[in-house]
């Protein structure tokens, strides 16, 4: 079977007619007495990162080993509700929500 995917994206869709041409294997060069030598590269590759590559994978993994949630900093705030402490300032959450606004841009 062959697909013909010369007119795939014109305005009609796929070409819906098929080629009834059969699909034929390329003949091989190869003989069959002869055994396929293994070929290994000569050469390797090498991959070297930089020294801020290895620190930016060094700080990657300190960050994904960090919880989600900072519990100490939660159970702060709790203690501060709890004892009447904690204030709320209204123009540092505007001002952190503009920041926010600005970086989404």
């Amino acid at each position: 079977m062959v697909i013909d995917t010369n007119n795939i994206n014109s305005s009609g869709g796929a070409n819906r007619s098929r080629s009834s041409a059969p699909v034929v294997a390329a003949p091989s060069n190869k003989t069959q007495s002869a055994p396929a030598a293994k070929t290994e590269p000569s050469n390797k590759d090498n991959v070297v990162l930089s020294s801020e590559a290895q620190n930016l994978v060094r700080l990657q993994t300190k960050i994904s080993n960090l919880p989600d949630v900072n519990m100490d900093r939660v159970a702060a705030i709790k203690q501060a509700i709890a004892e009447g402490r904690f204030e709320i300032n209204p123009e540092r959450i505007a001002e952190n929500m503009l920041n926010q606004d600005e970086l989404l841009g």
